[in-house]
């Protein structure tokens, strides 16, 4: 598509004022490093109020953790939140600090800030585990789908399993899988703890290749969740299709998962860690 001057100089009109509306956004995220007895104290307010704890795991140089902060501004959403949630604001700086509160719900690395964890606070279970993630680009979201998740996760638990999502040798293929990102996701949170320390250095005390390496943890950062989805699709490909054969031409049936369990079939998945010289 060719942009003309005039389409130009409107968007370049149009740059301040966004910039200018971003930076009233609010900037909730404190600096506190030490965040786990805030986090003890909401969980206790949220099971005295029979509410769910809702925490905002970000920081304030995040447009988008920002974003999110400002969409909880809109009436009808912070209306949702307080009815149905305690909401802590949890800093997090470069993914490296608070990283024992992510951990006390198995998170053992953020992939994006914001992070979004929705708690039940009587068994202190992550009830949004997939779905942790979908307020990476909160900024240019529209608050009417925030208002629609946050509604959403006011109520809905963990979706309830199926014949394919009852069967063991499935539920195990997905034991693998969280055994394995939350080997690597370990590695990863270590990384950001060291990019962290060496940014704050001075210059002369940083690695020679600091950028090489700053760019890796990026890029593995944002390769580690799309890898664990492929994981997670191929285990539910590779049990549907074993199911559909043992079923033949008849339907799949509770028999047959358990039939197919019985068998402990050799399902394998292809798991390929980072490589690096460092971490």
């Amino acid at each position: 598509m060719r942009i003309t001057a005039a389409v130009l100089g409107f968007l370049l009109f149009l740059m301040p004022a966004i910039a200018a509306a971003e930076d009233d956004h609010p900037q909730p995220f404190d600096g506190n490093y030490d965040a786990m007895p805030v986090v003890d104290a909401a969980l206790a307010q949220a099971r005295a109020e029979d509410k769910r704890l809702l925490l905002v795991l970000g920081a304030n140089w995040c447009h988008d953790s920002r974003g999110l902060a400002h969409h909880f501004e809109d009436p009808e959403l912070a209306a949702t939140l307080e009815q149905s949630y305690v909401t802590r604001f949890i800093d997090v700086d470069w993914r490296n600090e608070n990283q024992d509160v992510a951990a006390r719900f198995g998170i053992a690395a953020l992939y994006a800030t914001p992070t979004v964890l929705v708690v039940d606070p009587e068994e202190e279970v992550l009830l949004n585990r997939e779905a942790r993630n979908d307020w990476s680009s909160a900024a240019s979201t529209p608050v009417e789908e925030a208002r629609a998740w946050f509604a959403k996760w006011a109520d809905q638990g963990p979706a309830s399993a199926g014949l394919l999502e009852g069967s063991l040798t499935y539920q195990a293929m997905l034991l693998e899988i969280e055994v394995f990102e939350d080997e690597e996701a370990a590695r990863l949170a270590g990384a950001y703890r060291d990019i962290a320390a060496w940014r704050a250095a001075p210059a002369s005390e940083r690695p020679e290749n600091f950028d090489a390496l700053d760019a890796e943890v990026e890029a593995w950062r944002r390769a580690l969740p799309r890898q664990i989805g492929r994981l997670q699709s191929r285990a539910r490909s590779l049990v549907a299709e074993a199911l559909s054969t043992r079923a033949g031409d008849a339907p799949v049936t509770i028999e047959t998962v358990a039939a197919l369990d019985a068998d402990e079939p050799d399902l394998a998945l292809d798991f390929e860690p980072h490589v690096s010289s460092v971490w």
